[in-house]
């Protein structure tokens, strides 16, 4: 949802979760708070032409009870601010999850990616915050989202996840930390950009991609579904 210009920004992002709540079905939303893994993820962000809010799912069933409801609202109240907003525009586009799997078999990969933190990230680890892109909880995070939510093929296997830190590295970043506002609690996370480098074979630039391209729609770390996480990936020309 496109809303111009407006005094909403990421820090509102857990509000705008609210929102989604207040417009599904009660028993679909009963079933959210109920899973370990959202089916979606939601940010905020500040474009060209004004503020746009991304909601992004991961299922046929979490497409046609979010997505599709939300696709319908006139306008947007954030009740604990008591702010009002008519969006200007909605864009809804779809990419069948066969298209990440021909990707992965049929495409030549890149060794190198760029991948850009949209919003605050940090990870949960021995109950501990983390708030720096240590690529074992960026990998693992992905592998158990996608493995939770993917009918055609698991990765959450701990051999894989080795491999994957063992055969890429951190070669360059620019971040920074932010405070990110939930309900009650600032979280620290990190925003920026950071470069990896695939030193193994290409199969493994592959998954490396696969992961990333489906974490765009997921989100990494934590509270994505409350605006945190949200990622987009680049790389060099394909070979």
């Amino acid at each position: 949802m496109e809303f111009g210009k407006t005094e909403i920004n990421f820090q509102q992002s857990s509000n705008l979760q609210g929102v989604i709540m207040e417009n599904i079905s009660t028993e679909y939303a009963g079933i959210l708070h109920g899973n370990q893994l959202n089916p979606y993820s939601q940010y905020v962000s500040k474009e060209e032409n004004g503020v746009v809010w991304h909601i992004k799912t991961v299922t046929d069933e979490a497409y046609k009870n979010i997505i599709l409801p939300m696709s319908e609202l006139k306008e947007i109240t954030l009740r604990k601010r008591g702010i009002t907003i008519v969006p200007e525009k909605k864009t809804i586009q779809m990419m069948e999850a066969k298209t990440l799997l021909d990707e992965f078999y049929d495409k030549k990969c890149s060794r190198y990616f760029e991948v850009y933190f949209l919003t605050p990230t940090a990870f949960k680890h021995d109950g501990n915050y983390i708030f720096y892109p240590d690529l074992s909880l960026i990998y693992g995070s992905l592998m158990r989202k996608y493995s939770a939510f993917s009918q055609q093929m698991t990765m959450e296997d701990k051999d894989t996840l080795e491999e994957l830190c063992r055969s890429s590295e951190v070669v360059n970043y620019r971040l920074q930390t932010i405070p990110f506002p939930l309900e009650k609690i600032n979280v620290t996370g990190f925003v920026g950009k950071i470069g990896i480098k695939v030193k193994g074979s290409e199969t493994i630039a592959r998954y490396i991609r696969l992961l990333f391209h489906f974490g765009e729609f997921s989100g990494v770390g934590i509270k994505t579904g409350m605006g945190m996480g949200a990622i987009r990936c680049g790389g060099k020309k394909d070979e």
